[in-house]
């Protein structure tokens, strides 16, 4: 595994990113993957400064698409304090308004996107789009401000958030019959367990990230932090694996 699919893995565990997770957990077996395409050949022949502007243009891409839905995830995350769906409807909500894939639509394999990130990962407008991603330098107009959240809160948070992820995925294992597409499925996931963590600690997808980012140095050592996310990732990719 590359350097930035560490940090990442580490940021998005944290963040409780489900989105993250999906483009660094998927699989592509060999029957699944797309064919090439004219597009995909041209990539093959860009020039270097060409391929690094197409990567920082793409990883643009793929902020503002997690930026929309996360817009979506506040409004689903409302309506599931209020309304009480079921898993099955909320993955239907989400799949409503979920912003088309930006390497979906390019018709890119994830291990395109891993090659051009790990040759290029050593720009700084590259780091600059990962961290973005991960979630490490909040947008404007999504931050919420100091959160009043201790690092202890946070890692009592993060065990209920196991615990509710945990469930999610022994309840899609039961259903059989569904078939569910894999990254609907874990924004679903996300936007389930958000709902429950707000109703239970008045604390906002903001408030938690806002949080682990101001105590991250304290987080970065605590033994029980690691192990959760830990968990967390590993619960995601079986999640992941009952599409």
């Amino acid at each position: 595994m590359e350097v930035w699919q560490k940090g990442l893995l580490v940021a998005a565990g944290a963040a409780g990113a489900a989105g993250v997770l999906y483009y660094l957990l998927r699989e592509e077996p060999e029957a699944k993957r797309l064919p090439v395409d004219d597009e995909s050949k041209e990539r093959n022949h860009l020039t270097e400064e060409d391929e690094l502007s197409f990567v920082q243009s793409l990883l643009g891409e793929i902020v503002e698409s997690q930026e929309k839905m996360k817009t979506h995830m506040k409004d689903l995350t409302r309506e599931l304090l209020t309304k009480r769906l079921d898993f099955e409807q909320t993955y239907e909500r989400v799949k409503q308004v979920q912003p088309e894939d930006p390497l979906e639509r390019r018709g890119m394999q994830m291990s395109e996107f891993d090659r051009l990130l790990s040759k290029h990962q050593s720009n700084q407008k590259v780091r600059e789009g990962i961290m973005r991603i991960m979630g490490g330098q909040p947008s404007p107009q999504s931050a919420s401000g100091p959160s009043n959240a201790s690092s202890a809160k946070v890692i009592e948070v993060h065990a209920f958030m196991l615990e509710e992820l945990q469930k999610v995925v022994a309840h899609v294992r039961t259903a059989s019959d569904k078939v569910f597409e894999v990254k609907t499925l874990t924004l679903a996931a996300q936007a389930v367990v958000g709902a429950k963590v707000e109703e239970k600690f008045s604390l906002t997808s903001d408030d938690i990230e806002s949080a682990v980012i101001m105590h991250h140095e304290v987080l970065a050592q605590d033994k029980e932090f690691e192990s959760l996310n830990l968990q967390m990732q590993q619960a995601m990719a079986e999640l992941m694996q009952q599409k």
